[in-house]
Formats: structure tokens, C-alpha cells, sequence
């Protein structure tokens, strides 16, 4: 990794760390008489509650946060990192909220020795805009439970999509209570402000990075599909058209999030790779036709307008430290490795190429893969795994084989050992489906490739 990277993720973390120190300073400010003995376990109750609420908002503005886009960030940790994180801290988030409430109940309700029900009632109908706090935690609640539901039914995307818009509304209902009843921000002008800015910041930043910008650069370049041509029986290759693609900053190896308008796919969008260089002509992205959205890809009417966000991904030349590489794809996960190639060899780069597929028509870029390897001098070995020799007999299809210089079975070590000897002096591109990338990079560690060497991006937005 390079040495800028590190220092900018480290800048990164020392950001959220001072942001999260200035929070527990001031809570500890406001909330340390609670530790008295004389105010005893009610006290204690209550400045966690309080500590709760601050870390339930804190952890909330983290998930827009990691998900707003910001390129400053993106840059730096990938997209996809970001979004594991955002899924991690998610279930932080909702421990706190749920925590928040609980702890100042039952701590106020032992300070004042009535019931527990009787003082949640209290908080409601005496305390301002605790009502629609409680209405913001029932829709967190109802957010999380139905988007758990909806990934382990899988049912259709936009299940998920609208229920993700009520989180919108569940933090406009819970803010106010924060600054109207909040004691810590009562009691310091400072905190109040510094609090005000920190919503301000991420969700102004939020709407910049989320909307303002792609709808900018549609208005810059007009985006439109040009054409679509199919590339095997269940993948087709789109191309993009639009005013000065010259200046549209898109590295190889990049993706980009695209909403197609056209009727029924309007409010969808999905993330695809870069699968060629930009040539000012054409932005190229290739689709595998396996859900209900990507079934529908080849139908797309020529003309239609295309609002494109991104570029993201950190998944590119950039980080690419060694004179020689090894680049492993499975599937369509050739789309960010073929755009990566000719990048690469542009550099000098000594390139292998494993490629990994069921059978031989299932090779997405057969004659552009070819014309590389004759052109650029990089070696590309097809590895196929279910590849129909019963239907033929011995010899055929060892000149089958030949022809597309392809050997059967999976990538593994005993092949990466085999064709790439050298694979620890290289720096290693992996994409293809998960469980194949998991196994792969263990198996590079094992063979003690170093992990600044290996780089991949899991597409799960």
C-alpha cells in the first residue's frame, strides 16, 4: 500500500477518534456527579443512558457517513470496505438505541422510586419531543427487522430500497428530542453547536455526494445507451455514449452505480464494472443476466438517459506495487480485470492471467482476450470446471482444451504453484463470486504472498 494511502487512512481514523473523544468529554462533563454515592445505582443508570443516547446518534451519523459517498473517503478505503463497516456498525447503532431508553427508565424511575412503566409514561407526555423520539426508534426498529427479513427471503430489491428510506424519517423524528432535552447539550452552548455542525456536515455531504453529483455529471455529459451487443448466452456488454467522455474521471478497474430511465428500471440502481478502458467514445460496462434487474438489461431501449454515480473503487493500478502481476477472475468477474489488463501492460507490467469458468461458452471476451494475448504478450490460462467431456470423447476434447489454452477444474494452489511459480514477487488482483475469493485469498497467504499484495473489492452495496 502505498505510503500516501496509509497516512490518509490513519488521518481518517484519528478524525473519528477526536470526534468521538469530544463526545465522551463532554458527556463525562455533564454526567460525573452521577457517579456520586449518593447518587448511586440510579445515577449510574442514567449517565449511560445518557452515554448511550450519544453514541445511538454518533453511530447512526457513521452509517451515512460511510455511505455518503464522499470521494475524499472512498479514495481511500474502497467502497465496499465502507460498506462492510456500515453493516458492522448498523448493528452497533441499534444496540444503542434500544440501550438509550432502557437505562434512563430505569435509572430515573429508581431516582424518583416510582414504576417503570409510570416513568416511561412520564417521559412521554411531559418531556418535549420525546414522543417522536420514541416514533424514530420504533421505525429504526421496523427498518432493521424487515431489512433482515427481506435479505434472508430474498425478496425483491425494492423491498429492501423502500424500507432503507423510512431511516430518513427515523433520524428527523429523533433529533429534536436530542437538542430540546438533552441535558448535555443544555448545559454547554459549545456542545450544542459543535453537535449542530456534526448533522449539518454529514448530511449536507450526504446530499451532495448521494445526489447533487450524479445529476451534475448527467448534466455535463448526458449519458445515454448507445447500443448492446451479447457477449455469451446469458451476459451482454452495454455501451454508454455522451458529451466529452474525455474528461469523465474513470481509472480501469473502477465501478460505477447506474440508473437507467427507462419505464420499470427508473428507480433501481446497481453497481457494474468499467469492462474496457474509456476511449472518449463509450463507457463500457458487461452484465451477467442473473436477477430480475439484470434479466432485463438486453432489453433497454437505445437512447435511453443514464444518470451514472461514481466512479468508486480502489480496486486499480494505483496500489500496484510490483513489476509483474497475477490477475485471478471467475465469471463476470473479468468485467474490472479486462479493463485492468491493457492499463497494466501500458505500464510494462508482466501480466497472468487465470480465468476461471464452467465451460468454454461461458468465456466472456474470448477474441478480446485473445487479441491481447497476441498483441500485449500476456499470458492467459483458462481453467474450466464442468466442462462437458462425456459429450465427446478423449481426444476431441484435449484439442478442445488446447484451443482455448484451458485446463479443467478450479484455481487453486496446486495450479497457482504450477503456472505462476513466482506468485509471491507479484501483486495479486482477485474478482470473481465470494467463496471462490475467500478460498483464493487464503490459499495466497498460505504460499506467503504479503497482504499489501493482494487486492480485491466485494461488490455488495
Amino acid at each position: 500500500m502505498p505510503d500516501s494511502i496509509r497516512n490518509k487512512r490513519i488521518a481518517w481514523q484519528g478524525f473519528l477518534l477526536l470526534n468521538l473523544a469530544i463526545i465522551l468529554f463532554y458527556w463525562w462533563n455533564g454526567s460525573a456527579t452521577l457517579f456520586s454515592a449518593q447518587a448511586g445505582l440510579a445515577g449510574i443508570l442514567t449517565a449511560f443512558g445518557k452515554l448511550a443516547g450519544l453514541a445511538a446518534a454518533y453511530a447512526v451519523l457513521l452509517q451515512f457517513f460511510f455511505m455518503g459517498r464522499m470521494p475524499w473517503l472512498e479514495r481511500v478505503f474502497g467502497l465496499d470496505k465502507l460498506s462492510r463497516l456500515h453493516h458492522t456498525n448498523g448493528k452497533l447503532a441499534l444496540l444503542f438505541i434500544v440501550a438509550h431508553p432502557i437505562l434512563l427508565t430505569v435509572g430515573y424511575a429508581r431516582a424518583a422510586n416510582v414504576g417503570l412503566w409510570n416513568q416511561f409514561v412520564l417521559f412521554i407526555t411531559q418531556y418535549e419531543h420525546v414522543v417522536w423520539a420514541l416514533v424514530g426508534t420504533i421505525l429504526f426498529l421496523v427498518v432493521v427487522g424487515s431489512s433482515v427479513y427481506i435479505v434472508r427471503s430474498k425478496l425483491r430489491y425494492e423491498a429492501w430500497y423502500f424500507v432503507h428510506l423510512l431511516v430518513y424519517l427515523a433520524i428527523f423524528s429523533s433529533f429534536w428530542h436530542q437538542i430540546e432535552v438533552g441535558s448535555d447539550f443544555v448545559v454547554s452552548r459549545v456542545f450544542y453547536s459543535y453537535w449542530v455542525a456534526l448533522y449539518t456536515a454529514v448530511f449536507a455531504s450526504h446530499l451532495v455526494f448521494r445526489f447533487a453529483r450524479p445529476l451534475y455529471r448527467f448534466s455535463q455529459h448526458q449519458f445515454e445507451v448507445a447500443k448492446i451487443v451479447r457477449e455469451t448466452a446469458s451476459t451482454v456488454s452495454v455501451y454508454i455514449k455522451g458529451k466529452n467522455l474525455a474528461a469523465f474521471p474513470v481509472r480501469p478497474g473502477q465501478f460505477m452505480i447506474f440508473r437507467f430511465l427507462s419505464q420499470g428500471m427508473w428507480w433501481q440502481a446497481h453497481p457494474f464494472s468499467l469492462s474496457r478502458p474509456t476511449d472518449g467514445e463509450f463507457i463500457r460496462i458487461t452484465v451477467k443476466q442473473l436477477g430480475d434487474f439484470t434479466k432485463r438489461v438486453d432489453r433497454i431501449p437505445t437512447g435511453t438517459k443514464v444518470i451514472i454515480d461514481g466512479p468508486y473503487g480502489v480496486f486499480t493500478d494505483f496500489f500496484c506495487i510490483s513489476k509483474s502481476v497475477l490477475l485471478i477472475a471467475g465469471g463476470i468477474g473479468i468485467t474490472p480485470v479486462r479493463s485492468l489488463i491493457e492499463q497494466l501492460s501500458l505500464q510494462g507490467k508482466q501480466i497472468v492471467l487465470l480465468y476461471a469458468n464452467r465451460t468454454r461458452n461461458d468465456i466472456v471476451f474470448k477474441k478480446e482476450l485473445d487479441a491481447l494475448a497476441h498483441e500485449k504478450g500476456i499470458q492467459i490460462q483458462h481453467i474450466l470446471s464442468d466442462e462437458p467431456a462425456a459429450k465427446v470423447n478423449m481426444h476431441q476434447h484435449q484439442r478442445a482444451l488446447a484451443h482455448v489454452n484451458a485446463e479443467t477444474g478450479r484455481v487453486d494452489r496446486e495450479k497457482i504453484e504450477r503456472l505462476v511459480p513466482d506468485v509471491v514477487k507479484r501483486d495479486v488482483f482477485l474478482c470473481g463470486p465470494p467463496p471462490m475469493m475467500d478460498a483464493l485469498i487464503a490459499t495466497l497467504r498460505d504460499l506467503g504472498v504479503p497482504q499489501p499484495q493482494i487486492h480485491f473489492e466485494r461488490f455488495s452495496l
